[in-house]
């Protein structure tokens, strides 16, 4: 991914360099990373996130035990089953442990997708005080700084950025996520 937008990158650049005639090729360069760890609202993100996945994790660890348990118990009655009681045994706890694992694989998709969730509008508001920036600031192209072999300070709109974000903080309704436990149906909405 990085190398094809270095590639896209460079084709960009050769491409700008024959229309530099006609105007002037300003480039910024911007820390995408180290503006994000500026920013209290992914912090803020951060901290829900971890919390959303810790009641996850304890949802499953809760019920990873009890099949524990529940395997454990079947192991000490299993010899004094009848051979149709021990298939009936084996075949609940084989479902047991499929619905478990179903469990797992749909608790990574929404922390995923709460991830997805918390951090989009984040990262629209930052690809948006790049883009007035640059409008202001007459640049042609601002890139990120990742994809750079050298790039002078001067060219950094990184701190700029960082100020306008913290200058116009996020719409109470972005930056608000409902703090629902994970598996609570939301509200109805009134009618």
């Amino acid at each position: 991914m990085k190398k094809t937008f270095i590639i896209l990158a460079s084709m960009v650049l050769a491409l700008a360099g024959g229309f530099a005639q006609a105007q002037t090729l300003k480039i910024g360069y911007v820390d995408s990373q180290s503006v994000l760890e500026k920013l209290d609202e992914v912090k803020a993100a951060n901290d829900q996130l971890r919390t959303y996945a810790s009641i996850k994790d304890k949802e499953l660890k809760a019920e990873a035990d009890a099949f524990q348990k529940r395997v454990a118990d079947a192991e000490k009655e299993f010899q004094g089953m009848t051979p149709q009681m021990q298939a009936a045994t084996q075949k609940e706890l084989q479902a047991t442990q499929e619905k478990l694992q179903i469990k797992q694989q749909s608790a990574q998709t929404e922390i995923a997708n709460k991830e997805k969730q918390l951090f989009e509008p984040i990262q629209k508001r930052v690809q948006d005080a790049i883009k007035q920036i640059a409008t202001d600031g007459g640049y042609t192209y601002v890139l990120d700084k990742q994809v750079l072999f050298h790039s002078p300070a001067a060219d950094d709109l990184s701190d700029a950025v960082v100020k306008k974000l913290q200058a116009t903080k996020p719409a109470a309704a972005s930056s608000a996520t409902p703090t629902t436990k994970p598996n609570t149906p939301a509200p109805a909405p009134k009618k």
